[in-house]
């Protein structure tokens, strides 16, 4: 009998649990996990609890069921980033540092998750392994959002229980926010990045996914120990975000949706009777981010910069709606390169100045709800929809800042998702006020 019957089969338990989904939903799994290892996980699952039972020594996520987007390495599977341009290249020799950091901390790892080729999309489409669908809007086939597309369903359909996801973008917070679920964008250098395959290295950063901002958290203290950040003090009586102060941008209203802007305004009402104090104020910088870094080529050139000599030998195997956007990365001049860098740095100072003394930012996540598969078909409308789906998460990533999507609501999930974004460095802290936003929202 085991000296810890508490803790007896959780990995085997998650595992199964996670397989029998996938097994129920045959379509959604195909579409979210281009590979997977069932029954190496199952054994690897059962391994790790028969050495659980015999030590006092828990791993922090164990129980956890781990996918991967394939953008990262995983030994013995091809990193091909969602690409038949990478199809047939060799696999992968040994696990991403992120991916052997969780593995060791107990998580089991269970599939390979879709994505938009080489990371370079919003929406999530994939020619060459289909394009995963939203699992709370099924009128007509919708998007997942990208480009984290496969890791978002997996989670929200429990086939696994948190993706390994990357942000360049909006990448882990768009697909959370169409799926339901939570998507956490830390800040540059937080985690290491060691066998991620980059579309920009200026804005690229390890990412999660998961059911809630408490099991990002559970992950983040993993991938950052060091971080050591509290919860807020307060009143024992006092409501639950008695002292949170948190900025709304006061353009944001205008740019939304009627459907998300009206769950916008519930949730701030609900915020504000948990006691949170809400400062709306202007914040040109956020806009203005975005503009210096499209008209500064800064991802066009970056991503160009990485695929010159696979475009100049095999463009035609790239999907029609990437390779032709990187290589306009060819034209981007030095000058305007750096100045555009430059410009960024000083609307990091303007952002530092404007949040002094509050907790967050809040906005939705993506202003409009998923849109149907079959309307992206025409090119001109993809472009606009893939544009208007990462207008309002593209900042965090521009300014250098964390930022969570979280549900806003997980009784009766909407595709929409509300986003607080951090303080400069302050990931741990951001997570923490994101669950006490979770609990005013009855969302955990």
């Amino acid at each position: 009998m085991s000296m810890f019957p508490e803790r007896r089969d959780v990995a085997l338990r998650a595992v199964s649990a996670c397989l029998e989904r996938a097994a129920a939903d045959p379509a959604s799994a195909a579409l979210a996990m281009v590979s997977r290892r069932d029954e190496v996980a199952l054994a690897e699952a059962g391994a790790r609890d028969a050495l659980r039972a015999l030590t006092p020594d828990d791993e922090p996520l164990a129980g956890m069921v781990l996918g991967v987007k394939a953008c990262f390495d995983v030994r013995g599977w091809t990193t091909h980033a969602g690409s038949r341009v990478l199809a047939d290249a060799p696999a992968a020799s040994r696990d991403a540092a992120l991916v052997r950091g969780l593995r060791r901390a107990g998580a089991v790892l269970l599939a390979q998750n879709n994505m938009t080729e080489f990371a370079y999309g919003a929406l999530g489409l994939n020619g060459r392994f289909g394009t995963p669908l939203s699992p709370l809007m099924t009128d007509v086939p919708r998007v997942a959002g990208g480009s984290s597309s496969g890791g978002a369903v997996a989670v929200a359909r429990g086939m696994v229980n948190v993706a390994l996801a990357s942000d360049t973008s909006g990448s882990a917070r768009i697909p959370a926010a169409f799926c339901g679920v939570a998507g956490f964008k830390p800040s540059h250098g937080r985690y290491e990045d060691a066998g991620m395959m980059f579309l920009s290295p200026t804005f690229d950063v390890p990412g999660i996914i998961a059911a809630s901002a408490a099991q990002c958290l559970r992950v983040d203290k993993v991938l950052a120990p060091w971080d050591t950040a509290a919860p807020a003090s307060g009143d024992c009586g006092a409501k639950p975000l008695t002292g949170r102060v948190f900025v709304v941008p006061d353009h944001v209203e205008e740019l939304l949706d009627a459907d998300v802007r009206t769950a916008f305004a519930i949730w701030l009402e609900r915020l504000m009777e948990a006691g949170a104090v809400l400062r709306r104020i202007p914040m040109p910088c956020l806009a203005q981010a975005g503009c210096v870094a499209r008209d500064g080529g800064i991802i066009a050139a970056d991503a160009y910069a990485l695929h010159a000599s696979r475009l100049a030998a095999d463009a035609a195997r790239y999907d029609p709606r990437v390779g032709p956007r990187m290589l306009l990365g060819a034209q981007v001049p030095a000058h305007v390169y750096i100045a555009a860098q430059r410009r960024l740095a000083e609307l990091r100072r303007e952002y530092d100045d404007a949040v002094a003394g509050a907790d967050a930012v809040l906005t939705p996540t993506v202003p409009m709800l998923p849109p149907p598969v079959a309307l992206l078909a025409d090119d001109d409308i993809y472009l606009r929809e893939n544009a208007r789906a990462f207008s309002l998460t593209e900042f965090a990533n521009r300014l250098d800042l964390p930022s969570i999507s979280l549900p806003g609501g997980l009784a009766t999930p909407q595709a929409v998702g509300l986003m607080a974004t951090g303080l400069r460095r302050g990931d741990r802290a951001l997570l923490l006020a994101a669950m006490q936003i979770e609990d005013a929202l009855g969302s955990s």
